[in-house]
């Protein structure tokens, strides 16, 4: 069993650090591998849309012509049988561009051959599972934040074949994980027992 932390982050915060420690000795302490795949510290860039990657009929994802660091993030992803994403959210009118650019590139996982309206999900059925955990730093209209942020994580979780177990917004706090600590195991556990029910 292998959980892979995926770190979508834009800006450098020591909570987001905390939590991916706590999560990672949590799992550790149970015997379960993890790695962090830290998207903010690999060259990945822009998609150009050519749409290459989308035309070979397949059920795994299509490396990309662009010779960056893409490909070897998608293999990192699919050597993991669980996720642990993690995004932040710091301003209301601007999107989370590492997130935001590592999504255009997840097109790898869909068929879209030339002269069909929509792309094809290459993970039909869902294999995997996810927990997605979102900090957010916004001050206003928190609701509509919260909402988009979890959207945009679902589709990260559904293109790379991962059910969502559980979604959690994290705000400040004075002593973060200990504010959390209870809800961040729980949402552990549901991966763990869906890892478990796996290898049964």
């Amino acid at each position: 069993m292998v959980i892979k932390f995926i770190d979508c982050t834009e800006k450098h915060h020591n909570n987001i650090d905390k939590i991916v420690t706590f999560l990672s000795a949590y799992f550790n302490s149970l015997d379960i591998k993890n790695y962090k795949l830290k998207l903010s510290e690999l060259r990945i860039v822009k998609c150009t849309q050519c749409r290459c990657c989308t035309q070979k009929d397949s059920c795994e994802p299509v490396k990309c012509v662009i010779k960056d660091e893409m490909n070897e993030a998608i293999d990192q992803i699919e050597e993991a049988d669980a996720y642990v994403i993690l995004a932040d959210r710091n301003n209301l009118f601007s999107q989370n561009e590492v997130h935001s650019k590592f999504a255009e590139r997840l097109v790898a996982y869909h068929y879209w051959p030339f002269g069909q309206e929509q792309s094809t999900p290459r993970k039909i059925t869902l294999e995997k599972t996810s927990i997605l955990i979102n900090y957010n730093t916004t001050k206003y209209f928190m609701n509509h934040s919260f909402y988009t942020s979890k959207v945009n994580m679902e589709r990260t979780s559904t293109s790379i074949g991962a059910k969502v177990l559980d979604w959690q917004p994290i705000t400040p706090k004075k002593d973060l994980i200990k504010s959390y600590e209870n809800r961040l195991k729980q949402m552990a556990d549901k991966l763990i027992a869906s890892l478990q029910e796996i290898a049964s």
